[in-house]
């Protein structure tokens, strides 16, 4: 689905990099943003996709700083189990 759509806040990393990934695979997307819903008294992310007719690699994601294989393509801060949390998503390079 092209534009924002609410993702849970109790996801832990691995969980929300999955999840993040099949919507783009699905949807034939890309993940543009990723933020903290401003809505008072949730704890949710808002997900951006964009069109895109290309494959591309699976997302992960890690705590802001750590190391990762693939290309960083955001920083930002997202519920993870239900805290907020400073993280990097990264691609990671389609399997041969």
């Amino acid at each position: 689905m092209v534009g924002t759509i609410p993702v849970s806040g109790d996801l832990s990393m691995s969980d929300l990099a999955a999840l993040l990934t099949e919507k783009e695979q699905l949807n034939f997307t890309q993940l543009t943003a990723l933020t903290v819903d401003p809505s008072a008294g949730t704890k949710r992310n808002l997900a951006t996709f964009i069109d895109q007719p290309n494959q591309l690699g699976a997302l992960s994601i890690c705590a802001s700083g750590a190391a990762s294989v693939g290309t960083k393509v955001l920083s930002t801060t997202a519920y993870v189990s239900g805290s907020q949390t400073k993280i990097d998503v990264y691609r990671l390079p389609l399997a041969l």
